[in-house]
Formats: structure tokens, C-alpha cells, sequence
């Protein structure tokens, strides 16, 4: 019997260290890279700096179903100084862009991809496309 209480109390041991494995709380950091908060100070900046650029090469280039004009877009892109305000053209830019809310959502998307297809890192956490859910 004392066997049988031992080999019980052995056994219920094992369970409970199992069990506290399996409830281990496994704490996991996650690091968002937002782009930086425009001030109403630099939003004025940059609204200076984009109010004379037309983007006209960005907007063909964003438009559903045209051809694109990928080089003339990214050197638009580039006579905005500023990276955060070349941000602010780009989101400008594909909200001016009219269409149909699906076309919409292409041109975003499209719009989203043009600084990786620029080569421009600083636009990388740009956030042009916003998703509904």
C-alpha cells in the first residue's frame, strides 16, 4: 500500500510539473516602426514643399489599367526633399486619384509599392494603404 501511495503521489507530481509547462507564459515583444507623427509645424512644411508639385507622372502611373510610368513617378518623388513629406505627397497623390472603391484599393496597393520600386528606404514604413476590417 505505501508503494502504491508513493508511485500515486509520484505520478500526480509529474502531472502537476506537465501541467505548469503547458500554462508557461511565454511573453513575446513585438517592435512596430510607425512613421514619425507630423507636427502641425512640419505639416505646414510640407504642405509648402508639395503645393507646387503637379505628381502628374504618379498619377498616371497609379491609375488602374494605364501603363506604368515607374522611372518618371520615382524621379516626382524624388524633388520632394523632405521623406516625411515625400510620404505625404505619395498618400495625396493615390487620394487623388478617382475611381471606383475596388479601383481604389488598387490604387493604394500600387501606391504602397512604389518605395520599394523607387529604392527609396526612408518611405518603407509609409502607410498608404490602410485596410478595412
Amino acid at each position: 500500500m505505501a508503494r502504491l501511495t508513493i508511485v500515486g503521489a509520484l505520478l500526480l507530481l509529474v502531472l502537476a510539473i506537465a501541467e505548469a509547462k503547458v500554462y508557461q507564459t511565454i511573453i513575446v515583444t513585438t517592435t512596430e516602426f510607425d512613421e514619425p507623427a507630423i507636427t502641425s509645424e512640419s505639416s505646414e512644411r510640407c504642405r509648402k514643399e508639395i503645393s507646387g508639385l503637379r505628381m502628374n507622372s504618379c498619377r498616371l502611373h497609379l491609375k488602374p489599367y494605364v501603363r506604368p510610368a515607374i522611372e518618371p513617378c520615382c524621379q516626382e518623388l524624388r524633388q520632394v526633399n523632405d521623406p516625411q513629406c515625400r510620404c505625404e505627397a505619395l498618400r495625396q497623390t493615390a487620394q487623388s486619384v478617382s475611381g471606383y472603391e475596388q479601383q481604389q484599393e488598387a490604387v493604394m496597393w500600387k501606391a504602397q509599392q512604389l518605395p520599394d520600386v523607387c529604392g527609396m528606404e526612408e518611405l518603407r514604413n509609409c502607410q498608404i494603404y490602410q485596410e478595412k476590417y
